[in-house]
């Protein structure tokens, strides 16, 4: 009977096959132990099952968000050691990963913001975002975290001109945190100087009118439109514009109330 020669290169070819085949298989057994681990709260235990599983098999990419959430978990705010910054490392890897392969996924890129955010990383995380706007030029979740991060840092008047440059102006709500900000800034910093105060003052005014054009029965813009005349009318040393801007404080007041009144009708009526 005629042997049939077997060549070494084909004999490599299917024990690769082979391998792969268990490291697949092994992969998957691996991420199980992870999930066991991570709904009993041990999460060192789960982190290094997850990245074995994904270390096994690359083309597990929805494991990277195991991963990630698992080093989210792990990590500690504030907290300066070689092992906690290595926790936060392997949370944004691990999202940016999870991400590359899924990438319309907001709420991994809202956990991925919540990391540098996290981590005070304001600027790193700003860089992200305008990395990811050249991937995918106008994306508004993008712009709409520009902003916020504008704002948390207190870059009011960045996240405003941001705003103006960037998001429809069919948007609302964006103007309206700015308004919120300014208000906060005008009413709670007593370190600012009363020309640095009205400035603030006016650009909550002009934020908040814009949010109202947009969405002119919006209960929350009314009621800083009403807080932002009244620190204006604070600022004033002309006792009759003083009061007039209190008066507009509550023509916007009156505003809103009615308004709630109307919602809680409507409300009412739609459940009967």
């Amino acid at each position: 009977m005629r042997k049939v020669a077997v060549t070494p290169i084909l004999l490599t070819m299917a024990a690769a096959v082979l391998l792969s085949a268990c490291n697949k298989l092994q992969a998957r057994v691996e991420l199980t132990k992870g999930n066991s681990y991570y709904k009993n709260e041990k999460y060192k235990d789960a982190l290094l099952q997850f990245q074995k599983g994904v270390a096994l098999d690359p083309s597990l990419k929805f494991a990277w968000r195991s991963v990630a959430l698992t080093a989210m978990v792990l990590y500690r705010p504030g907290v300066d050691s070689p092992e906690n910054n290595g926790y936060f490392s392997t949370a944004v890897d691990g999202f940016k990963k999870y991400l590359d392969a899924f990438p319309q996924n907001q709420k991994a890129q809202d956990y991925l913001i919540a990391c540098y955010v996290n981590a005070s990383k304001y600027d790193e995380v700003l860089r992200y975002l305008h990395d990811d706007l050249k991937k995918h030029p106008g994306a508004l979740k993008d712009h709409k975290a520009i902003v916020s991060i504008y704002l948390r840092t207190q870059r009011i008047q960045e996240a405003y001109d941001w705003i103006i440059s960037n998001i429809p102006k069919a948007e609302a709500e964006p103007y309206y945190l700015v308004s919120v900000y300014c208000w906060d800034k005008a009413y709670r910093d007593p370190s600012i100087t009363p020309q640095v105060r009205s400035e603030f003052v006016e650009l909550g005014l002009t934020s908040v009118e814009k949010a109202l054009q947009m969405q002119p029965e919006y209960f929350d813009a009314m009621i800083y439109n009403n807080l932002l005349f009244r620190e204006k009318a604070k600022l004033q040393t002309d006792e009759k514009l003083k009061q007039e801007y209190f008066d507009k404080a509550d023509e916007w007041r009156t505003k809103a109330l009615a308004l709630r009144e109307k919602l809680k009708t409507q409300t009412s009526l739609v459940r009967s």
